[in-house]
């Protein structure tokens, strides 16, 4: 897990100003005199958020004349918010003219950390838990200060900004802008490291993302941001993989499959949670496939045959529900993995990724092949793996899987179909790899 490999999501977020989206957030409407003091209060934010949109933009312009190193408009936003009778408004100015800073020019994230930036956020939202918009605006200023930035997460995390985040996700649950907005900051602050993922568990990340997964389960950005959430929580950590499961997550992962199958990424990164749920966990392994989620994997490979991505992931979700398993890879196979595998390497011959994903697959089930007299399959497979070695003599995780492969295929094919497919090879494998697959051969012999 590491922050610097994360993708920029970065958007800016618009504000509440309306009742209606008020109303859709749970509010009174207009017409009770609730409503009315509701729609007086809205309207008083609105225009002092027009207010803060101009000087926030005076900001941004100015950050372009002054020397960047010193951001002396980033000091007197952070002076200005930590004043004791600084107003609601006056905060959603000052987060949103924080998050202007880093968005336009990603050199100041650092010395925003660095000045307290992070701290005077959590403060307010901390201050004024039930002000919409700020918090929106603090959970936006939050996410973009702390994205891909090591120390900045730190102090993100150890300023109480995780229990804000998810406060502000559970507040405001039918808001989708905020549920993504939380999502991007319980993934980067999980990414980190393992005290940090320990952290977002305990300060009740997983219960925010499963439930903005529910109350969202036609918005496909949502699915995605929180499945991106919940493989970075499940990863290396048992505790938190009984949370997900516990909480229905393997559910939420399948329903977001399916409701949204034509989206590649929802596909890709719904993988990765199962792959990371099943490794070597029995229970999880056949929870996953009891709902059906080996068709739903399958079904993602065959309608993105052209996203390596997504051949990649659907691959090594495959591959951790059967590993270990003998039942599992029964199932698995049943269902036509094997054929989606090799169809995904023949695709895409030259991401070693999907190469190295498919061989440890086809090793797990080359036994499955052998019991069902599936020669033709047994035979397919032996040639991709060869085809592997022969093209990516210089990698080794992908040699690796594909030595793994070779050696199982041997082992359950006594009538010598994979000697014999090696031998056949020869003119189109080269010498040494040739050679380097009859020993890896003989050895299993």
């Amino acid at each position: 897990m590491g922050v610097a490999l994360l993708e920029s999501t970065h958007s800016v977020p618009a504000l509440v100003t309306t009742p209606r989206e008020m109303t859709r957030m749970g509010g009174t409407r207009k017409g009770t005199r609730s409503g009315r003091r509701h729609y007086r209060k809205l309207r008083c934010q609105e225009a002092g958020t027009q207010v803060a949109l101009a000087q926030s933009q005076k900001v941004v312009a100015a950050a372009g004349e002054g020397d960047a190193e010193k951001t002396p408009q980033a000091v007197d936003v952070l002076d200005h918010m930590s004043e004791q009778d600084t107003s609601p408004e006056s905060l959603v100015w000052g987060c949103r003219a924080l998050l202007q800073r880093v968005f336009n020019c990603t050199e100041i994230q650092e010395n925003i950390g660095n000045l307290g930036g992070i701290e005077a956020v959590v403060k307010a939202l901390v201050r004024f838990p039930d002000e919409i918009q700020l918090q929106v605006a603090g959970v936006g200023a939050l996410e973009v200060i702390a994205f891909g930035h090591l120390n900045n997460t730190l102090r993100l995390v150890a300023s109480d900004g995780i229990r804000c985040t998810v406060h502000g996700m559970i507040t405001l649950t039918d808001m989708r802008e905020m549920q993504e907005l939380g999502c991007k900051v319980l993934r980067n602050a999980t990414a980190c490291n393992a005290e940090c993922q320990a952290r977002v568990a305990a300060d009740g990340g997983i219960n925010a993302v499963l439930q903005a997964m529910q109350n969202h389960g036609n918005a496909a950005s949502v699915q995605e941001l929180g499945c991106r959430a919940l493989k970075e929580l499940a990863v290396y950590s048992p505790a938190n993989q009984e949370d997900i499961a516990s909480q229905g997550g393997i559910q939420a992962v399948l329903r977001a499959m399916k409701t949204h199958a034509s989206v590649p990424s929802v596909q890709e990164v719904a993988c990765g949670v199962l792959r990371n749920l099943a490794a070597c966990n029995a229970e999880y392994q056949a929870s996953i496939v009891e709902r059906g989620g080996v068709q739903l994997v399958l079904h993602a490979m065959k309608a993105h045959a052209g996203v390596s991505k997504v051949q990649w992931a659907g691959c090594w979700a495959i591959f951790c529900v059967a590993v270990h398993n003998e039942p599992m890879k029964a199932e698995v196979a049943v269902h036509g993995a094997v054929q989606a595998v090799l169809q995904a390497m023949e695709y895409h011959q030259a991401d070693e990724r999907v190469q190295e994903a498919g061989c440890w697959v086809l090793k797990e089930l080359a036994e499955y092949m052998t019991k069902s007299s599936d020669i033709t399959s047994l035979s397919v497979s032996s040639q991709a793996v060869l085809r592997v070695l022969a093209k990516f003599p210089a990698e080794k995780a992908v040699r690796t899987a594909a030595n793994g492969a070779l050696q199982q295929l041997s082992i359950h094919n006594p009538e010598g179909w994979v000697r014999r497919a090696g031998v056949g090879h020869n003119g189109r494998l080269g010498r040494s790899t040739t050679i380097h697959a009859l020993s890896t051969i003989s050895e299993c012999e």
